[in-house]
């Protein structure tokens, strides 16, 4: 079994690590867990604020839908790769003192048997709030610690492109758009530390006019982003016929070959 912290998330996802005078650690966790086996390890919550606080904890699966998290209620959780049943949280609800830091303790147990097979994606959902008197109108802080269960074997994920789309903004023509919908069809995440995606803008003559980096990040499996690129125009680029390429590349585990998507789209531009 491997553990690993993938501060990267953080940034990429915009989880809160740090609100209204609390902070959270790990926010984050990426574990393989193999069928049958369970993992258990500590959340820690700090007080950095000037007031006692109560905290109460949840366990709640979530998506990623245009790689934002969605935390989705038991209710309404219909998610295939949901991870609502095998995360645990212990206590419940704790009071932090100014300056405290409380310990919650969570296990992760993975069944026997998985249908559908692949990844597993739950939080830990933490509300925060001062505890309160009659004078007070009580504000309450959401934070998350979310893990990405990986059980290994047959978990592989697998990207999807489609509907590629180039225009030009109405109010600047020289600012040009690229879209396309990228889809994780298999069934693991994909970190943002595997995949990588380029841009190549040529002309009729099939000349490279430009190239650049595209931005990726974490796509949960089921899960499909509209991925958006903005290229901004030589103002000595004349009008004319030009041709955008968009690749990207699925880098797997040893042994396994990268799978790669590459998509073109002709396009007159009028400057």
């Amino acid at each position: 079994m491997r553990k690993l912290s993938i501060a990267a998330l953080i940034g990429i996802w915009g989880i809160a690590a740090l609100a209204g005078g609390i902070s959270l650690f790990p926010t984050v966790t990426e574990i393989i867990l193999p069928l049958g086996m369970s993992y258990s390890d500590v959340l820690y919550i700090t007080n950095t604020g000037d007031e006692p606080v109560t905290v109460e904890a949840r366990v709640l699966g979530f998506m990623a839908p245009e790689g934002i998290p969605r935390f989705l209620e038991p209710q309404f959780d219909n998610y295939p790769f949901s991870g609502k049943d095998i995360l645990t949280l212990e206590p419940a609800v704790q009071t932090i003192e100014p300056g405290d830091t409380a310990v919650f303790t969570y296990t992760l147990q993975m069944p026997e048997v998985l249908d559908p097979y692949g990844g597993r994606y739950v939080a830990a959902v933490f509300k925060v709030k001062p505890i309160a008197s009659e004078a007070q109108v009580v504000v309450a802080t959401q934070l998350a610690s979310l893990f990405l269960i990986n059980p290994g074997g047959e978990a592989m994920p697998h990207l999807q492109m489609g509907d590629l789309r180039v225009y030009q903004f109405k109010a600047n023509p020289r600012k040009v758009i690229l879209e396309a919908v990228v889809t994780n069809t298999g069934n693991l995440h994909i970190s943002s530390d595997q995949i990588r995606g380029y841009v190549y803008i040529t002309d009729a003559d099939g000349y490279i006019v430009d190239e650049f980096p595209a931005s990726t990040h974490t796509l949960l499996p089921g899960n499909s982003y509209l991925h958006q690129e903005v290229w901004y125009a030589p103002e000595n680029l004349p009008s004319g016929t030009y041709q955008f390429h968009f690749a990207l590349v699925l880098f797997g585990p040893a042994g396994t070959s990268p799978e790669y998507l590459f998509m073109s789209q002709e396009v007159e531009l009028n400057f």
